[in-house]
């Protein structure tokens, strides 16, 4: 059960894409207004200094998972006890993922099928995915998914060109401000942070010596198109509206008429989207799986998916409104889950691991 490193690249930069550039750029251009993009920029740099955290901490236990090697560093209760609130964070996530997914496919495709069925096909996919070719299943998947996805991204970028108005970017920086800027940042900086799993699949790589360039790259890939997508929202609607949007870029791709010719666009980019979001939950209840049974001490950690994806669908279907699904972003993901499981633990691991090594070295 091993992939490549630049399987990881693929998986990571699939479900990097797949929810920054449809979440994190309104409530970017909201706080930074038609700096976003500055935000942005500031925000892929704090991205790739996480990442370097992360990929150091995985590399220096590169034989066990989060779970596994957080016992090594504080102990087994401690260590268990950091696991289990990991894991309570991504069951979370990615049951909040399948809810705004579900939602967004019946306001977009199915508006007469109830949300439960959107979410239960999900889940049987990913499910069934995980059961019988794990990780590496995945990761063949997300290379196709993958190319698919930046390829259809680039085309409307290109096709969304003769919409722009870039007076609508002026003026930079003057009335926005350093603070407004650097707030604005961390929206995206926070869904850059979900590279923090390389933590749970770092065992499974053939060469963990060799993952700094991969992961590295698929933040700056990521990055720079959420970079462009706030350009292109901004000069296509304007700050007012394009920070009023819940999904601009979709928004913006339904805008694209060329010529009277190429319309419609929407309906590709929502399929080739499905890929991705389906890499993306396959991902999470893999390692929600597989984390689930190290915590249990259940050797057959298959087994497991027979309780986590039913307790996933059921969190899916708890009530929440759109405005709900957004707080879960804007309140717990970058107030609590960010400044404490993204950035916090993972410097608190990396400076334990040094210590530990330098004590072991002298004794």
């Amino acid at each position: 059960m091993k992939i490549s490193s630049w399987q990881l690249f693929w998986i990571l930069t699939t479900l990097e894409i797949s929810m920054s550039i449809w979440l994190t750029v309104s409530p970017t251009i909201e706080i930074a207004r038609q700096d976003a993009w500055i935000s942005l920029v500031v925000a892929g740099i704090i991205g790739l200094a996480l990442s370097w955290v992360l990929v150091k901490v995985s590399q220096r236990h590169a034989s066990q998972t989060l779970i596994e090697f957080a016992q090594t560093l504080f102990g087994k209760w401690l260590g268990k006890l950091i696991g289990v609130l990991y894991l309570l964070v991504w069951y979370s996530v990615c049951a909040d993922i399948l809810r705004i997914f579900s939602l967004f496919i019946k306001q977009v495709l199915f508006h007469d099928t109830p949300m439960w069925i959107i979410s239960m096909l999900m889940m049987i996919a990913m499910a069934y995915i995980a059961l019988v070719g794990s990780v590496e299943a995945i990761a063949r998947f997300s290379e196709m998914a993958g190319p698919l996805l930046l390829l259809g991204i680039l085309i409307t970028f290109i096709l969304n060109i003769s919409n722009l108005r870039l007076t609508l970017m002026l003026p930079v920086f003057t009335d926005t401000g350093a603070m407004s800027i650097l707030k604005g940042s961390f929206v995206n900086a926070s869904f850059l942070g979900e590279s923090m799993m390389i933590m749970m699949l770092i065992p499974f790589v053939a060469n963990p010596k060799k993952i700094l360039k991969p992961v590295i790259f698929s933040i700056c890939i990521a990055s720079m198109l959420a970079i462009i997508t706030a350009i292109m929202v901004v000069s296509t609607f304007g700050i007012q509206i394009g920070s009023t949007l819940y999904f601009p870029y979709f928004s913006m791709v339904r805008f694209i008429n060329y010529l009277d010719f190429i319309q419609n666009m929407d309906v590709w980019i929502v399929f080739i989207w499905i890929f991705s979001v389906f890499v993306k939950l396959s991902i999470y209840l893999f390692i929600n799986s597989y984390g689930t049974a190290q915590i249990l001490g259940v050797k057959k950690w298959r087994k497991m998916i027979a309780f986590t994806a039913p307790v996933i669908f059921a969190a899916t279907l708890t009530p929440a409104n759109l405005f709900g699904l957004l707080d879960f972003a804007n309140l717990v993901w970058i107030r609590l889950i960010f400044p404490i499981f993204i950035v916090g633990f993972p410097i608190i691991f990396l400076f334990v691991s040094m210590i530990r090594k330098r004590m072991l070295a002298a004794s």
